[in-house]
C-alpha cells in the first residue's frame, strides 16, 4: 500500500499533473469571463487573433494551428469565424513553392482585439496581485520555455 500511496504522491507532484490542473482553472476562468463579458468572439478566437496580429501578414494556419496548440481543422473554424466577422483576411500565396494562406488582421480585428484586451487584462489583475512581480516572470518565462520545447515535439495532424 505504502509503494501505491508513493506513486500516486509521485503523479500529483509532476510537473504534468500541475500543468492539467492549471489548465482546468484556466478553462474555467475563461467559460466564466465568456459569460460574465457576453464577448463578441471565444477566448480562444482571442488567442488566434492575437497570434495573427503578432506575426500579421507572415503566419499561415499551419503556423497559427502550432502556436496555439489546435489542430488544423479546429484552427479552420476558428479563421472562418474571425473571417465571417471581418477581424481577418485570408490571401493565398505561395510560400517556400507551395500554396498558403497568410493571415491578417483588418483594422476591425485589431480594434477588436485592443478593446478586449483592455476588459480582460484588469480580470487578471487580480491573480498578479497574490505574486510578486519576481514570481510572476519566472512563472512566465519557464512557461514560455517549456512551451517551446514541448511545441517542438507537436506533430499537427494534416
Amino acid at each position: 500500500m505504502q509503494n501505491e500511496n508513493e506513486l500516486i504522491q509521485g503523479f500529483t507532484d509532476s510537473l504534468y499533473y500541475q500543468i492539467k490542473l492549471t489548465e482546468k482553472c484556466a478553462k474555467m476562468l475563461a467559460r466564466q469571463l465568456e459569460e460574465q463579458l457576453d464577448l463578441p468572439i471565444t477566448l480562444d478566437e482571442l488567442t488566434a487573433l492575437g497570434t495573427i496580429n503578432r506575426y500579421n501578414g507572415e503566419i499561415h494556419q499551419r503556423d497559427l494551428a502550432k502556436m496555439i496548440l489546435k489542430d488544423r481543422a479546429n484552427t479552420g473554424r476558428l479563421l472562418n469565424n474571425l473571417e465571417k466577422n471581418g477581424l481577418i483576411i485570408r490571401e493565398e500565396k505561395t510560400k517556400n513553392k507551395r500554396q498558403a494562406h497568410i493571415i491578417t488582421i483588418t483594422e476591425d480585428g485589431l480594434i477588436t482585439l485592443k478593446s478586449l484586451t483592455k476588459i480582460i487584462m484588469p480580470m487578471f489583475d487580480e491573480v498578479y496581485k497574490k505574486m510578486s512581480n519576481e514570481e510572476i516572470e519566472y512563472l512566465k518565462n519557464g512557461l514560455k520555455k517549456l512551451r517551446q520545447v514541448m511545441t517542438e515535439l507537436i506533430k499537427i495532424k494534416n
